[in-house]
């Protein structure tokens, strides 16, 4: 990670005598429902996985140090475990998917030679089989498991490292390499060294790394302090985000004439909750990238006028990354943040206005001391908090409730960015760059589209490692052929509810495939009933 590593894990699990045993990771369902039961100041899953993370005495030491009151381990148990249930309190306690200890021990696969079936119990299986079942888990089943279980909660301090690493690979999943750009590239070493050189460079290895990631890759040079700090900022920022953009992206398509059937709070299914927090990831490496990034403070004065890679650029960057309906995936994120930014900025122009009354006292007719004209210069304000990242403007928007508080960081951290970023007019994803990266640096995807590939929807599967799989939205908008063009160049207002983030059962019952064709239909009547990628198509033959 560029930065000396201590601490360092080898990754080798416990031999297993032969014995195979098939488990299965739990929904990934938010933890809202189990955080409510929870102590104030426990409920927070990042806590928990920071409690988790805390040192301990080694095993054998267990006896004679941790243990030394002669206390059982259901009452030492109490300072790891998130609720008062000790782990022996096995009748009590719930597991992730709210089934029994020896109900999950049915839906494992089983050997007579360590157990029957009929009598079934999780604790008396060998510490090799325990370790599996427990490296597995998710950070919600390992939680409950621990909390539930003396013996796995000791066989938990025996693996700590190696089961804490699992833990990490289980909940994000495929989610790891994101989590793991976002962290790497968050930090303050990370971002006093950018320039547009190893930025460029970095991109350029980030294809072939996801190509090649593997949790062993992914997480060999990770130590506990960095797998505390992706949790935390998982659980603290990313998750949290991820319900208000869904909140905001089906108020929207709720108001679509059309739409039918449209609950804002419905749970999102597994494949768009990891459409939508994947671009998040991204939408934070941007920031990390190209933006200010999360140490603003660090690198930059209150000015800057440029970015360190040119919006056309980046545009090349992340078209090579990505896919296009990705792309419109981190475009609707972007449209999220920057409304939210938007909102941040206009509610404290009043407070550093000149004409305030907190400025009285400094006389007149000079500028007072503090204040600021955010009017005039409101977008590039807008920018500077944009591309803080979400960390940032998670704090401003959602944690902190008191404005004059909220004032008071704004004061220390209002930024002026005179260079586009991701929207508006010349950003990276704006009409006009993408056009211009056309002309400039035509790539195999503008070969693609001008052959009109087949392009068909095969589900919703969100793990492209092994293929191309479009969202539902994106096939029937371009006709189930391919497009490198990013729906607000052919069809507008379509990524403010978020189109390609849904599944096709939710497209069926809301009745969003109605308001893309009527929203297709006039972008016809528009172009006169020609498709927006022939005119792509005309510029290419003139080159």
């Amino acid at each position: 990670m560029g930065t000396i590593i201590t601490d360092k894990v080898i990754h080798k699990t416990p031999a297993i005598d032969n014995t195979i045993v098939e488990t299965s990771t739990t929904d990934g369902s938010n933890l809202s429902d189990e955080s409510e039961s929870l102590p104030a100041d426990q409920s927070n899953p990042s806590t928990l996985w920071g409690i988790l993370l805390a040192d301990s005495s080694k095993p054998s030491d267990l006896s004679e140090s941790t243990l030394a009151d002669d206390s059982k381990l259901s009452d030492f148990s109490e300072s790891i475990l998130t609720d008062d249930s000790g782990p022996s309190d096995l009748s009590g306690s719930v597991l992730a998917d709210d089934s029994s200890l020896s109900e999950l021990s049915e839906s494992l696969t089983t050997d007579d030679t360590c157990y029957s079936h009929s009598h079934t119990h999780l604790e008396t299986l060998p510490a090799e089989i325990r370790f599996q079942i427990l490296f597995f888990l998710d950070y919600k089943g390992l939680k409950a498991l621990v909390q539930a279980s003396s013996i796995y909660h000791e066989q938990y301090l025996v693996d700590r490292d190696l089961l804490l690493f699992g833990c990490l690979e289980a909940t994000l999943g495929s989610l790891l390499f994101e989590a793991s750009v976002v962290h790497e590239t968050g930090s303050l070493a990370f971002s006093e060294a950018r320039t547009s050189n190893n930025i460029f460079q970095f991109c350029q290895s980030l294809k072939e790394r996801r190509s090649s990631s593997r949790f062993s890759n992914l997480t060999e040079d990770i130590t506990r302090e960095d797998a505390s700090d992706m949790m935390a900022f998982h659980f603290d920022v990313i998750k949290p985000f991820a319900k208000h953009y869904a909140e905001w992206a089906l108020s929207n398509l709720a108001k679509e004439p059309e739409a039918s059937h449209t609950k804002v709070d419905e749970p999102l299914s597994e494949s768009e909750e990891i459409r939508i927090i994947r671009a998040l990831y991204r939408f934070q490496i941007c920031c990390n990238l190209f933006g200010l990034g999360p140490h603003q403070d660090h690198v930059s004065g209150d000015y800057q006028d440029y970015l360190f890679i040119r919006p056309l650029k980046i545009c090349q960057i992340l078209e090579s990354l990505y896919h296009p309906w990705e792309l419109e995936e981190l475009w609707s994120i972007n449209l999220f943040a920057e409304g939210k930014c938007t909102e941040i900025i206009k509610s404290i122009e009043w407070d550093f206005h000149e004409d305030n009354p907190r400025f009285d006292r400094q006389g007149r007719p000079w500028t007072p001391d503090g204040a600021i004209d955010i009017r005039t210069y409101d977008d590039c304000y807008m920018r500077g908090v944009l591309t803080r990242g979400l960390g940032f403007l998670h704090k401003i928007l959602y944690e902190i409730q008191d404005h004059m508080e909220v004032v008071r960081i704004m004061e220390n951290n209002l930024v002026i960015l005179w260079a586009e970023f991701l929207g508006n007019y010349g950003g990276a994803l704006d009409i006009d760059t993408r056009h211009d990266r056309r002309l400039d640096y035509p790539s195999a995807e503008d070969k693609r589209e001008e052959l009109r590939d087949l392009l068909p929807f095969r589900g919703d599967i969100v793990n492209n490692s092994d293929g191309e799989y479009s969202p539902l939205a994106w096939t029937i908008l371009w006709g189930g052929t391919y497009s490198n063009m990013l729906g607000g160049e052919g069809v507008s207002y379509i990524a403010e509810w978020g189109y390609v983030m849904w599944d096709a059962a939710r497209l069926e019952r809301t009745g969003a495939k109605e308001v893309l064709a009527r929203r297709w239909r006039e972008r016809l009547r528009l172009s006169l009933g020609e498709d927006p990628r022939e005119y792509n198509d005309r510029n290419l033959a003139l080159r």
